[in-house]
């Protein structure tokens, strides 16, 4: 019987991408430099574990929890590698396709609305834990579910 629905972003959430990311400013706005991410997506296999990935596999051996991952990554050969061989792959996962350009929360939102519209899978059953406040509050705030902020430097 499910019980519960963990949704999980990945960087900065549960897995340490940090020496694969930095930052740029445009028009004095601080933003993740794309070109640096994409340069070094190779890298994936040299991610980490943050602590919140321990609670993330307990819940994958949980046959009443329903885990998905909802990233804003466009997911490559190493990034898979890294998430079937270290991670463990979740029930479900959210991705940007290649040349999508939304946000990364309607990107999430968009992703999870078909299981929300099942009705096994209601909001007040889930949690999201996400390290982008932005992207929290707008997921949370359309579905009604109840978001973790989990503070980050990605």
């Amino acid at each position: 019987m499910l019980r519960k629905v963990s949704i999980y972003d990945m960087d900065g959430t549960i897995v340490d991408s940090s020496h694969r990311y930095r930052t740029v400013t445009a028009n004095g706005i601080q933003k993740i430099d794309l070109e640096y991410w994409r340069a070094n997506e190779y890298r994936a296999m040299d991610d980490g574990l943050l602590p919140l990935a321990d609670q993330y596999m307990d819940e994958l051996r949980d046959p009443s929890v329903y885990v998905i991952i909802a990233t804003a990554r466009v997911m490559r050969g190493p990034d898979w590698q890294f998430v079937n061989e270290i991670l463990g792959a979740p029930d479900y996962f959210v991705s940007r396709t290649e040349g999508d350009n939304q946000s990364g929360s309607t990107l999430k939102i968009k992703g999870l609305q078909k299981f929300f519209n099942l009705k096994q899978f209601k909001p007040e059953m889930a949690t999201f834990y996400e390290d982008n406040v932005h992207y929290l509050k707008a997921v949370c705030d359309h579905f009604g579910m109840r978001g973790v902020y989990i503070p980050s430097v990605q």
